[in-house]
């Protein structure tokens, strides 16, 4: 083998380092915020539990979703899955205290979840829920109009307001919470069909 042709140690780390540090520096521009990843859920209760198929799907779709990435902006910290009645319950505590909260219970079509902010999250709440409802309806919705929300008092808050939205399929409805101070505190989307 001839001489040149045989790079030398140096040159082959040099080259292993300027490769590797092209590769692992990307611009501001390209990276793409993902959400934290999920924790190890611990089951909760009795018995037998939820079915494990079930579950695995239900957190895969959870996990994958716009009220997911919105909760887990501080890191998971605690993932908690229960079941009754044939419901299958997940629950998310995040570092900074929001949780999340999905239900769904395959035997009479229902299905909710909710995110409890610990501070108000950066993003417009009608934003994220629109998200939520394309997710939850494979792209196409459940036809909520997002201009026409019906704002009141919470029932178990009078200091708190809630806004409605409610779509055409599904009975599906999202609801956007703000405290006194007009903070969003929480997001919920359902749909039953």
């Amino acid at each position: 083998m001839l001489s040149w042709c045989r790079p030398s140690i140096a040159t082959s780390l040099v080259l292993t380092s300027v490769v590797a540090v092209a590769c692992s520096t990307m611009p501001a521009s390209s990276q793409t915020p993902t959400a934290a990843p999920a924790a190890d859920c611990i089951s909760a209760g009795t018995g037998a539990g939820p079915d494990a198929q079930m579950v695995a799907e239900l957190r895969r779709s959870i996990e994958a979703g716009p009220l997911y990435a919105v909760a887990s902006r501080s890191g998971g910290a605690a993932c908690r899955v229960s079941e009754e009645s044939g419901a299958i319950r997940v629950e998310y505590t995040f570092r900074d205290g929001t949780t999340l909260r999905a239900n769904r219970n395959a035997q009479i079509e229902y299905g909710d979840q909710e995110v409890r902010f610990a501070s108000p999250p950066s993003e417009s709440p009608v934003a994220v829920l629109t998200r939520t409802e394309q997710a939850a309806f494979d792209g196409k919705g459940c036809g909520i109009d997002w201009r026409r929300g019906d704002t009141r008092a919470a029932s178990d808050d009078a200091s708190a307001r809630e806004t409605i939205y409610r779509g055409e399929t599904c009975n599906c409805q999202a609801r956007v919470r703000s405290n006194a101070t007009g903070a969003v505190t929480r997001l919920l989307f359902r749909s039953a069909c």
